[in-house]
């Protein structure tokens, strides 16, 4: 999308009218910068706020002229103020995970480092959450990566049989594509040297034998997993997304984004809106490929009750750092089971790929498409073009989910294309040493993510978390934006990196653009919403190697704050209410994936494959709202 659009942006801030002065502000915040993401005034020192709406911006001195009786002063002790974080590409119902699971991510997210780290974390969740190891039926742990491993190595079901033998034990990897189970899992899964590889999965097997060894790929771990967990509980899958959403406003989120749906899914996250349970504002994305229909009949530019469908999702390839990418070459240096030739592959027929994309431009639906390799974006262009053709120019605002390996000349053609880049910077960090050991190699392991070419170009993107595959760690993405460091400290394309102003407006007016609403949100101006968020220090005046080292202090919606930070509980953890099915919940509604995964031929994505899940057990129970 051409910086051009931000004529666009200016040209929907001017309906805005200019506010009376004798209007008398609720609340006035002074004492600390303030970073608007206006352009046209890009700091100001006071904020003042009447009915959750922004009354008034600029010096201390101005803005008191606001100041009345019942106003309320803050001061922000030299701390910053920004716009509300905008979430650009996550999934606030499947972030509940990380709530009810075994925490075994690599650090800084956990400490499970090494395969004896992970075994003990899963010994001490088992002991000290009984009751939900009983509900689930399993010791469940997730967001294991064997790139940070020491072993550098998947956990074998050998492994986890040393933590238990006699109960199920299964850890999910962090990206979400694969898992791993320990013998009494596959037993009760019903894997054998026998079973064969479903359709879009993959059994691994013991060197020299059929044997399976735990590992499960795709559609076989999705499969497997499901069989061994019970129904749905309804209260307890809202419950799910409600914790996913206050894991957003602990990071400064106050637009939330559940990046996948289905029908059933997105009902249930709208009950839940109806019964005022969250916070922020969520916008969903139900999948292209399940209920077009749906969409189509459900799609709105305006919020109820803090939700709303946005648009249509569609996927079509997997995880990068999984080998499941599509690729328009081989892969660096897979694992040596691969075939020298592996380019990854498709999740999504050509046919589906253009199909949808005719439909969202048909009838004018914005449509984010999940596109990680080469050879996957190749195949979205090719749709996009056509379906410009086909429809003309319009202001659609088609979205590249993710991106990582997209090539220069692909930038170019998504900005002839008019499509706005969702880019996944925060992968540098994680995964940068990965790709470039094992991905893609040294040279092109330097451009993914290529936000340095989009600028070239004068393009807006956004930055985007994608959790649960990590916290969705709103200074994590701004770091990562900027310094491109990874976990071993290298620094993975120094050209692809861009400045703090840049990467801020990445999180928050940008992505406001991509969402359709620059109008009301995503700088801090007068007239727009009164979401806002305030940091520990200004990102604009530390070290940029310092930036992941700031705090989110507190998270402002509408001009109320739902979130403070407090010291002595760790940022980002979340706690179940007390007698909450959660644990229920996500054990629960993964049991009913299976025939959805085959029925819709294996093309399922990661993470995504769960709500598929979900929405068959809600249809089974009949607990989909009508």
């Amino acid at each position: 999308m051409s910086i051009s659009c931000l004529a666009v942006i200016a040209a929907g801030l001017s309906a805005f009218p200019a506010f009376a002065a004798e209007e008398i502000a609720d609340r006035i915040w002074s004492g600390g910068p303030v970073l608007t993401m206006n352009d046209q005034a890009p700091r100001a020192e006071a904020v003042a706020e009447k009915d959750g709406v922004i009354l008034a911006v600029g010096t201390a001195e101005e803005v008191m002229k606001f100041k009345g009786k019942g106003t309320t002063l803050i001061d922000l002790k030299g701390k910053a103020m920004l716009p509300g974080f905008v979430d650009a590409h996550g999934h606030a119902f499947m972030i509940g995970i990380q709530a009810v699971a075994a925490n075994i991510q690599p650090a800084p997210d956990g400490k499970v480092n090494d395969i004896p780290a992970l075994q003990a974390t899963l010994s001490e969740w088992a002991k000290t959450y009984p009751d939900r190891a009983k509900r689930l039926g399993t010791i469940l742990g997730f967001g294991y990566d064997d790139a940070q491993l020491a072993e550098q190595r998947h956990p074998t079901r050998e492994d986890l049989d040393k933590v238990s033998t006699e109960v199920p034990v299964m850890v999910m990897h962090q990206s979400g594509h694969l898992g791993v189970m320990n013998s009494k899992a596959l037993e009760l899964a019903g894997i054998t040297a026998e079973t064969p590889n479903p359709t879009g999965g993959v059994i691994r097997r013991e060197e020299g034998s059929n044997e399976p060894n735990g590992v499960l790929e795709e559609a076989a771990f999705f499969g497997a997993a499901l069989k061994q967990l019970s129904d749905l509980d309804k209260e307890g899958a809202q419950e799910l997304f409600v914790a996913g959403t206050e894991l957003l406003t602990s990071y400064g989120y106050t637009t939330g984004q559940e990046g996948r749906s289905t029908p059933a899914v997105a009902r249930l996250m709208k009950a839940a809106a109806d019964a005022g349970r969250i916070k922020i504002d969520v916008v969903t994305y139900p999948d292209a490929l399940v209920d077009k229909d749906f969409i189509a009949k459900n799609v709105s530019a305006s919020y109820t009750n803090r939700f709303r469908v946005a648009g249509a999702k569609l996927t079509i390839d997997g995880s990068p750092q999984g080998f499941t990418a599509l690729r328009d070459r081989p892969y660096y240096n897979p694992p040596s089971t691969y075939r020298a030739d592996y380019a990854g592959y498709a999740a999504a027929t050509t046919d589906e790929v253009f199909d949808a994309i005719d439909w969202a431009f048909a009838n004018n639906i914005q449509i984010l498409t999940h596109s990680n390799g080469e050879g996957a974006s190749d195949m979205l262009l090719a749709a996009v073009k056509t379906a410009t053709e086909k429809y003309g120019r319009a202001d659609r605002r088609p979205v590249l989910i993710h991106g990582q390996f997209l090539r220069k000349d692909q930038v170019a053609a998504v900005d002839e294309l008019d499509m706005f880049p969702s880019l996944f910077p925060m992968h540098t960090f994680y995964w940068g040493d990965w790709h470039r050991d094992r991905t893609v190699g040294p040279l092109n392991a330097e451009n993914i993510s290529p936000t340095g070419w989009v600028r070239e170009r004068g393009m807006m993107f956004s930055s985007h978390h994608d959790a649960p595959v990590a916290f969705p760690d709103s200074m994590r993405i701004l770091d990562a934006t900027v310094t491109r460091r990874t976990r071993s400290g290298d620094i993975l394309g120094p050209d692809q990196r861009v400045d703090v102003m840049t990467a801020l407006k990445a999180m928050t007016i940008w992505p406001a653009y991509q969402h359709f609403e620059e109008a009301g949100k995503g700088s801090i101006e007068v007239g727009k919403t009164a979401d806002l968020v305030v940091l520990s220090k200004d990102p604009t005046a530390v070290d940029p190697e310092t930036l992941d080292s700031l705090k989110v202090v507190e998270t402002i919606k509408e001009g109320e704050t739902i979130f403070t930070y407090k010291p002595e509980e760790k940022q980002g953890s979340l706690q179940l209410r007390p007698g909450s099915t959660g644990g229920d919940a996500f054990g629960n509604f993964l049991r009913h994936a299976s025939a959805e995964v085959e029925e819709a031929g294996g093309h399922a994505h990661g993470p995504d494959v769960y709500y598929t899940a979900l929405s068959e057990g809600l249809a089974r129970n009949g607990m989909a709202a009508r």
